[in-house]
């Protein structure tokens, strides 16, 4: 099965799709880490999304009809793929639904009071691009010292926010009026969160 999680960013999403792939086996496409993956190619596909990446625009539906497409060719026997991501306005849904077919909404409630203050303190691995909540300076994994993410400061957090706002919120208004959707009450520590979403996805 697909799913599709969707959230305002810090509400955890890309964590809880972690343990997910750590727990029970599913596999994660992530798609801020796949493109920045792209941008560092030399390539006129990388040209388009690191300047998207640069100027914090979403990226153009075809961008990301190709990317969902080449992972469903090259990963057609995977049971359970999570796509963290990659639906954040109306364009991506379509993608979503055209490549797709059949998936799983898992949205993650976080206000974005919360959000902004969770990203305003987060710490990132340079290497691996995983995220730690707020103080943790070293990555408890691989011991490497974290930094803050340049994106993450107030001008760049607030114009993220206003972009799920604005785009994003009235797809999972879509989502809600076509089909049942899995909510999950992210403004909770990262092991209730990770607790409700395996009791509500049937998880055994």
């Amino acid at each position: 099965m697909n799913y599709v999680f969707i959230g305002i960013q810090g509400s955890w999403k890309w964590t809880q799709a972690r343990l997910l792939e750590e727990k029970f086996d599913f596999k994660l496409f992530e798609s801020g880490t796949a493109l920045r993956t792209i941008a560092k190619e030399n390539s006129e596909l990388w040209k388009l999304v690191k300047e998207s990446i640069e100027q914090w625009n979403h990226i153009s539906p075809s961008i990301v009809e190709d990317i969902m497409m080449d992972i469903i060719d090259n990963k057609s026997s995977w049971k359970d793929v999570i796509f963290d991501g990659f639906v954040r306005n109306k364009w991506n849904k379509i993608s979503a639904d055209k490549v797709l077919w059949e998936y799983i909404v898992v949205l993650f409630e976080l206000s974005e009071e919360k959000s902004k203050e969770r990203l305003i303190w987060r710490m990132y691995n340079p290497k691996t691009s995983e995220t730690f909540i707020a103080w943790t300076i070293i990555d408890p994994e691989t011991w490497d010292n974290l930094e803050k993410r340049a994106d993450d400061n107030e001008e760049a957090i607030l114009k993220r926010i206003k972009l799920y706002v604005e785009k994003t919120l009235p797809v999972i208004e879509e989502y809600r009026k076509i089909w049942n959707i899995i909510e999950i009450n992210a403004n909770q520590s990262i092991d209730k969160v990770f607790k409700e979403l395996v009791q509500k996805l049937e998880l055994k």
